[in-house]
This record gives C-alpha cells, structure tokens and sequence, in this order.
C-alpha cells in the first residue's frame, strides 16, 4: 500500500542510531512518514521516485560518501531540505558542507536525537519558503550585509578565490582584483587558526581580531573564523568575516575611561590618606592647648569661658574621631589585598579586645557561637566586627546592651550575624544607613562614617551586608564572606 505522507529519507548504516532517529521522528512529526535507505539501490530507488521531502544523512556510509550524496541532492533538488547528521563532526566537515549547501548540521549526541524534530520543522519551513537556490541566496547575501558579514575563499598562498559583496565593502574595493591588492595576510593567517586568541594558545577554529586596512586607506578591524579545507581541488581557506571597528572604538573608549576613573580613585584616595594625616596635628593641637587653656586658666575664664572650652575640646575630638575613620575607610581601599584562610572566632577575639573598655563601662554581654574559618584580610574583618559590636553598644536602649554573633552556612559563603537589642532602625533607612555620613541619632557621637567602612570591607570580599531591624526591636546585621576553596 501506497503511504500518503510525506517522506524523510533517513540514510544512516547504524542500526541503532536509525531506530532511535526513527523513533524519535516519528513520535515527534507523526505527519511525515520515515524511509530508511541502507544502500545505493535503495537510495536510487527512492531517487527515481522522488517522493520525499527531506533528507537525513549520516556522513560515513560504507557504500557512499555522504557529502558525494549532498552535492548530488543539492545539483538534483536544490529546494528539497538536506540536514547532515553524523557522528564524525568538525568544523572542516561543517563547512564543507555548508558550501554545498546543506541545511542543518548536527552531531550525534543524546540531546541532538531529541532535536532532530525540530530541526526537521526546521527545515521544511525553509524549504517552503525556497523557490530557487538564488532566490535564498539573496535574503542571506543581504542579511550578512546588513549585520556588517561576510564570507570569503583564498588559497593556502594567499589568493582571492571567492568574496561575497559584503566581503568587499567592508574592504572599501570594488571588485575581487581590487581586493586581492590589498594586504590581506593578517585575515587569511587568522582564519586559517595562526597566532593566539587573546594572549593565550593557539586555538583552531576560534574568532580572532585583526587590524586591516581598506582600499581607501583607512585602518579597520574585523573579527574573523575560519577553517582549513582540503580537498580534491586543493587547499584553500574559507573564513566568515563581521567588521567590529565600531565595536573595537567603543571598547578602546571604555578602557580609557576606566584607566581615567581608576587614576581619579587612586588620587582621590591617596589625597583623602595625606589630608588625614596632616589634619591630625593640628587638631590634636586645638584639643591639647585647649585643655591647658581651661586648666591653667580655668578661674579666670569664668563658667562661660570653662563651658566654651568644653565645647572646643568635644569639637575637636569629634573632628579627630572623624578624620580617623576617613583615613581608615581610604586604607579599605588602597590598601594591598592579601587574603588568607583564617578563624573569624580568632578575629572577633581581637575585635572584642580592641573594645574591652566600652564593653566593661556599658556591662554589655558579647556571646557568640562557633564561628568558622573564611577567606579573608584579617585586620579588616577585625574592624568589620568591631565597628558592628560598638555601634550595638553605643546605640542601646534602656537596657544592657546583648550583642550575639553567629554565623551558619550558605550555598558558597558564610552568613554572618550580629544582632543587638538596642535601639533598632526604621526598615525605610535599611540601605541608606551605609551611606558615609549618615547618621540617624545626631544627639549619639559619631562620624557616620563606621557602617560606611564596614560595606566598604564586605564589598572589597565580594560579600554583601544588610540589616534586618525594627525601631524599638534591635538589629541584626548580616553579611557575608567567602568560604575557604577546599570546603
């Protein structure tokens, strides 16, 4: 009995390979029927019947030469649909036979089974829409053109064989003979897989950059892939060509822009390192002769003057208190990075220390549980804590201040917390609050500047940090570090 439907022509010598593409197939387009050709008689069978709508075709067949086949197909039938599936893929034979015009290319794999209908779909639609071999060639010609692509062939020795007109425009030349003047060695030894891609090995097959020069004169650059090819003709070189001198002039730009902004960081950082220092002197000067001033001459200034000079002395030590942490948030930035597997139980130990006389006039409680081991600075994390564990004490409640840390495990990083029971923040200022100089009790000494160090810290460990709080409630503040490599 006749089938009614239409044929796919699945010529492949693997049995098992054809009845799971048939398999496949037939589930996934149960409106084509599938043919399998095992022979040359077969296959000239099927040929002299011409009743199908697509080809499948293995490149290695015991009786054929599956790109022999595809020329044939292509000469004969150049709008029927042809996708080669072979389980000898390279990119030599890929574009072998997209020269001679094939329509897909897939290499076995479990997931290109599962492909095939799609890819058959595929190919019909494009097969429908093929009325001649020119009339397709047209749409793609100008599509290369309009994405700034092109195709071309040379001999091994450097001669043009073939230039789409894409090819040609790109290089400002008129015809093939123009274009062959040029210097084109550059392109041809990168398509053939010359030279290194990015600094590194050579590697075949890759995209390459390289500067050329138009007929007119003017540098461009183009990215280029390309192959090898041997056959019986010879060997020649086929390479796909797209002009990214728009592209290249942009990222030029960029990385000039970036070097601009990172000598701009580098000075800003070290003016706001040698203004601390030479702003330190002398407010420790005001701060000192003041205090002399209001000792030596405490009686004659009367209570008015001894209030003022207070003043002048609570003035300065802020001021001093604020230029500190402006030359601890500049060394954040500046400072050489050198990060190490350490104890974060050990860093909070020292941390605590640092604090040992606000924790005993506060009679704050500071318990935590195991902590781990992190990648990172210690003497930075040292200050993370410490910063978090003072504003806890500084900013409490009516109550003795209860500070917690602990820290538990996530996907690649350790989570840390550091919840208090103090005076808590308004969910509305949980991101500002890490903003430099921001501060929501001005009545509290402070520069503002702390919470500000301690996102500057994290970021520089390519953590986070955030803050869970309610007024009244306490806060928790979390964030985050990296987990040593072998865990």
């Amino acid at each position: 009995m006749r089938e009614s439907r239409p044929r796919i022509l699945l010529l492949d010598d693997d049995s098992d390979d054809r009845a799971l593409a048939k398999l496949v197939l037939e589930h996934g387009v149960p409106e084509l029927a599938v043919e399998e050709i095992t022979d040359a008689p077969a296959f000239a069978q099927a040929c002299g019947r011409r009743s199908f709508a697509l080809v499948i075709l293995e490149r290695e067949l015991r009786w054929a030469d599956g790109l022999a086949l595809l020329a044939v197909l292509k000469e004969d039938w150049p709008e029927v649909p042809v996708i080669l599936f072979t389980s000898l893929g390279n990119e030599e034979l890929a574009i072998r036979a997209l020269r001679l015009g094939v329509d897909d290319y897939l290499v076995k794999k479990p997931a290109t089974f599962l492909r095939l209908p799609l890819a058959v779909r595929s190919a019909l639609d494009k097969g429908r829409s093929r009325t001649s071999a020119s009339a397709s060639a047209a749409p793609l010609e100008s599509l290369l053109d309009r994405a700034q692509m092109a195709v071309f062939s040379a001999t091994a020795e450097g001669r043009l064989l073939n230039a789409s007109p894409g090819f040609l425009q790109i290089l400002g030349a008129a015809g093939l003979e123009e274009a062959t003047r040029l210097d084109l060695r550059p392109l041809l030894s990168a398509a053939a897989g010359q030279g290194s891609v990015n600094g590194g090995t050579p590697e075949p097959g890759a995209a390459r950059e390289v500067r050329l020069r138009r007929a007119d004169g003017r540098p461009i650059w183009v990215e280029v892939i390309g192959a090898v090819v041997r056959d019986a003709d010879g060997t020649r070189i086929d390479g796909l060509v797209e002009d990214v001198t728009t592209r290249k002039q942009a990222d030029d730009e960029t990385a000039l822009r970036s070097a601009q902004l990172r000598r701009a960081n580098e000075e800003l950082l070290q003016f706001a390192s040698m203004a601390s220092h030479e702003l330190q002197a002398p407010v420790r000067m005001v701060e000192r002769y003041t205090q002399l001033l209001k000792e030596d001459y405490g009686a004659k200034l009367g209570p008015s003057g001894d209030e003022l000079a207070d003043v002048v002395v609570g003035a300065a030590r802020r001021l001093r208190l604020l230029i500190d942490d402006l030359l601890t948030l500049s060394r954040v930035e500046s400072r050489e990075r050198r990060v190490e597997t350490v104890a974060a139980e050990g860093l909070l130990d020292r941390a605590l220390a640092n604090l040992e006389d606000a924790i005993e006039e506060s009679g704050a409680a500071v318990t935590h549980t195991p902590l781990p081991e992190v990648e990172a600075e210690p003497s930075l994390i040292v200050q993370l804590l410490q910063n978090l564990i003072a504003n806890a004490i500084k900013f409490r409640g009516h109550e003795t201040p209860r500070v917690h840390v602990a820290a538990r495990r996530g996907p690649r990083e350790w989570i840390f917390s550091v919840r208090d029971n103090g005076l808590g923040i308004d969910p509305a200022d949980a991101e500002s609050i890490f903003a430099i100089f921001k501060r929501l009790h001005p009545e509290i000494p402070g520069s503002g500047i702390g919470l500000a160090i301690c996102r500057k810290i994290v970021e520089r460990h390519g953590g986070r940090i955030w803050v869970e709080s309610e007024p009244g409630h306490g806060s928790n503040f979390l964030f985050t570090l990296p987990a040593p490599r072998q865990e």
